[in-house]
C-alpha cells in the first residue's frame, strides 16, 4: 500500500503556500516520488489549532507542518517554522528542545519559512533547492516586509505580489491547489499566467482598489497609530501596507475585519519607520489568543464574537498609543 502524506501549512499566506510547495517537491525528489500529498491550510484562532487530540489531526503515515505551530505529537514527522509564537504552550517548546529530531527545524530569525526550509533541506537532506531561488526571494521579501517602499507593497506590479493578494483574499480550494502544484513544479511567472489564476485575480485586484478607498474613509490616526474598523464593510483579507501607503508617518496599525469565518484583529508596525523601542506584537496578540512575529501579528475569534474582538482591538490600540 502506498503511504500517505499530509502537509499542513499556514493558509492564505504566500510564505505558507510556498513552504508547502517546496516540501512537496523535496518529498517527491528525495523521499518517495509515488506519494500524492494531501494539503491542509491552517489558521490561527482561539485555542489549540490542532484540537484536543493532536494524534487524530495527524492521521497520515507522514505528517508535515510548515510555517505553522509546533505539536509534541509522535505522529508529527517533519516540522519547520520561524514564528516567535510557534509553541502553543511552554511544555511544547520544552518537548522540542529536549527531544532533538533532524526532521524538525526552528529559527525565529529567518525572514521566511520558505527560505529556512529550502536552506535546511539542501544542507541537511540533499535537496536541490536551486529551482526555488525566486520563490524564496519573494517569500523573504513578503513575509519580512522588505519592500522598497509602501508603493511597491500596495501597487502590486509584480506577479508574486499579485499572487500574495490572491491568497489573502481566501480563493476557493481549486485555485489554491493549482497554485500549490504550479509553485512546486514551476515558476511564479508560470503560475501567474495560468488562465484560471488570471480570472481569479481580476476581481481581487479590483477589490484591492476599493479597499484602499475604504481605508481612506475609515482610518483613524492618533499618536502615530492607525485604527481602522472595517467590520461593516465586508472586507476579509486585505493588504496590510495600505495604511502606510496613505499615511507614511505611522508607527503601528490595527485593523478589525469580519467575515463569515472569523472576526480578526490585524496588528502591524511600520517597516519603513520601525518604532524604537518596539512593542512586541506577537506577545501583545498572545494576550488575546493570537500570535505572530514581534513586528506583525493577529488575533482571530469566532464571527459571533465581534464585540469581543472590537474590545481587544481597542485595547491593543490603547497599548500602542501609550507606548
Amino acid at each position: 500500500m502506498t503511504p500517505s502524506l499530509q502537509i499542513l501549512y499556514h493558509g492564505n499566506c504566500f510564505d505558507g503556500i510556498t513552504s508547502a510547495a517546496i516540501f512537496a517537491r523535496f518529498f517527491h525528489d528525495r523521499v518517495n516520488d509515488a506519494v500524492t500529498p494531501v494539503f491542509r491550510p491552517m489558521t490561527h484562532g482561539q485555542g489549540d489549532p490542532y484540537g484536543e487530540d493532536h494524534d487524530a489531526t495527524f492521521w497520515a503515515d507522514q505528517n508535515v507542518v510548515v510555517d505553522f505551530r509546533y505539536s509534541p505529537s509522535d505522529r508529527l514527522t517533519w516540522w519547520c517554522d520561524h514564528h516567535h509564537s510557534a509553541f502553543i504552550r511552554p511544555e511544547h517548546r520544552a518537548h522540542f528542545e529536549t527531544a532533538p529530531d533532524p526532521r524538525r527545524r526552528f529559527d525565529p530569525t529567518a525572514p521566511s519559512c520558505a527560505g529556512l526550509l529550502a536552506r535546511w533541506l539542501a544542507a541537511d537532506h540533499g535537496f536541490d533547492a536551486s529551482p526555488f531561488a525566486d520563490h524564496v526571494r519573494w517569500a523573504d521579501l513578503i513575509d519580512a516586509a522588505q519592500f522598497t517602499d509602501p508603493a511597491q507593497a500596495v501597487e502590486l506590479a509584480e506577479p508574486a505580489l499579485q499572487l500574495m493578494a490572491l491568497l489573502e483574499a481566501a480563493p476557493p480550494e481549486p485555485i489554491v491547489s493549482q497554485m500549490l502544484r504550479g509553485l512546486a513544479l514551476g515558476s511564479i511567472e508560470g503560475v501567474h499566467q495560468a488562465p484560471e489564476i488570471r480570472r481569479a485575480l481580476a476581481p481581487v485586484l479590483a477589490d484591492h482598489q476599493q479597499t484602499i478607498e475604504r481605508f481612506r474613509r475609515r482610518m483613524e490616526v492618533a499618536r502615530g497609530v492607525a485604527y481602522t474598523d472595517l467590520s461593516a464593510e465586508g472586507t476579509g483579507g486585505f493588504n496590510k501596507f495600505i495604511p502606510y501607503y496613505l499615511e507614511d508617518a505611522l508607527r503601528y496599525t490595527v485593523t478589525l475585519t469580519l467575515t463569515a469565518q472569523r472576526a480578526k484583529v490585524s496588528v502591524g508596525s511600520n517597516p519603513w519607520r520601525r518604532p524604537d523601542p518596539l512593542i512586541n506584537i506577537a506577545d501583545l496578540c498572545a494576550r488575546y489568543g493570537g500570535g505572530g512575529h514581534p513586528v506583525v501579528g493577529a488575533v482571530s475569534m469566532p464571527p459571533d464574537q465581534l464585540e469581543r474582538a472590537r474590545r481587544a482591538a481597542e485595547e491593543i490600540v490603547a497599548v500602542l498609543r501609550a507606548g
